[in-house]
């Protein structure tokens, strides 16, 4: 063979392996292009102000509908447990209800995703094999990719998504699993810090229940409402007696039990709509809305007279309190925030000159 044409073979070569590698490169920027666009739409999901759970199901629709990954359409996203002990669904699409009731709530180690979750790594199954613990009657054949959630060195949860029977896994795939496991770890993160800075803004550490700030905010927001509606609120001020001699004979442990049972007694009474807060020791306050006033506001009061008095069963002793409470209403004792509580709180002195009594605030 000529040498002229030996070289000319060798130099087509050298042009097709350096298309190929051309085309190689290209196929990488717009695969990176693609994941960058994915990851900035994850994003701006993420500055929606709606609930975390809502920013959850935006963005594992996002997921499952683009056109790049070959996904079966459907998936789900959980939530690690307050315990850390285990993984609780919170989006999801296209799964049975079977399924969803089988896996609401996954303890980790169980299946794929609690696998996942306990590794710390990905999980690619392209079928269903001996580590899917779940099986819904009428189940397909089909593959997982299990993406933890990963921040710190702590799990926050996993990305499952449905692949088909027999799928081969791709690097492309896999690059984007990572950034939007990144991606939603930030996002996450970030709603549990805003939702510890709430509690802690809000709520009284001891009992769960709103704090004295959370409690004004509320009913200086329902005053409003009803400037513009016609409807009744009551503020019921509320003191627990012979809560200090628990804390005298029992000691303060006691004490804090009882504070948080009789929280939740008092939140057993009252509806969705109403708000209980603790201002402090022995104190809480309860604004119903949309009240049936007077009587509607001192049948509540009956009913968490009744349901405080009863006796605890605190580390098998048993403790007895009682409970005083005031009232005041709205329009008809106040307008103002500060002033009904007041006047709740005057109404208040009134009941406990005789302990376990309801009084209304009167000018008398």
């Amino acid at each position: 063979m000529p040498s002229e044409l030996i070289s000319l073979q060798n130099k087509v070569t050298q042009l097709e392996n350096e298309a190929l590698s051309y085309q190689k490169a290209m196929d990488e920027l717009h695969h990176r292009i693609d994941i960058q666009d994915a990851t900035n739409e994850i994003l701006n999901i993420s500055l929606m102000p709606v609930s975390l759970e809502e920013q959850m199901e935006s963005i594992l629709l996002l997921v499952l509908n683009i056109s790049w990954l070959a996904l079966e359409g459907k998936g789900c996203i959980f939530l690690t447990d307050e315990q850390g002990q285990g993984l609780n669904m919170i989006a999801h699409h296209n799964l049975g209800q079977s399924l969803l009731t089988m896996c609401k709530q996954v303890p980790f180690g169980s299946c794929l995703c609690g696998k996942a979750a306990i590794d710390q790594t990905l999980i690619f199954r392209n079928c269903i094999d001996k580590d899917h613990h779940y099986h819904p009657e009428g189940m397909q054949p089909h593959g997982h990719y299990n993406m933890p959630i990963l921040s710190r060195g702590k799990t926050l949860g996993i990305l499952n998504l449905y692949v088909k029977h027999g799928h081969q896994q791709e690097q492309l795939e896999l690059d984007f699993l990572d950034a939007c496991g990144k991606a939603l770890a930030g996002i996450i993160e970030r709603k549990l810090i805003e939702k510890e800075l709430y509690r802690l803004s809000y709520m009284d550490e001891l009992t769960g229940v709103a704090n004295r700030r959370k409690f004004m905010e509320t009913l200086s927001g329902a005053l409003k409402l009803s400037q513009h509606v016609d409807r009744s609120l009551a503020v019921l001020f509320l003191d627990l007696d012979f809560f200090k001699a628990v804390n005298d004979t029992h000691g303060h442990e006691y004490g804090d039990k009882v504070l948080i049972e009789a929280a939740q007694r008092m939140q057993a009474c009252i509806r969705d709509t109403d708000i209980i807060a603790r201002l402090g020791g022995d104190e809480f306050v309860i604004l119903l809305e949309m009240i049936l006033a007077p009587k509607g506001a001192i049948s509540i009061a009956e009913k968490l007279i009744q349901a405080i008095s009863k006796p605890y069963n605190i580390k098998g002793k048993s403790i007895s309190i009682g409970v005083s409470i005031g009232i005041s209403l709205y329009p008809v004792h106040d307008t103002s925030a500060e002033g009904l509580l007041k006047k709740a709180d005057q109404a208040l002195y009134g009941a406990k000159e005789n302990r376990g009594k309801v009084v209304l605030f009167s000018t008398e």
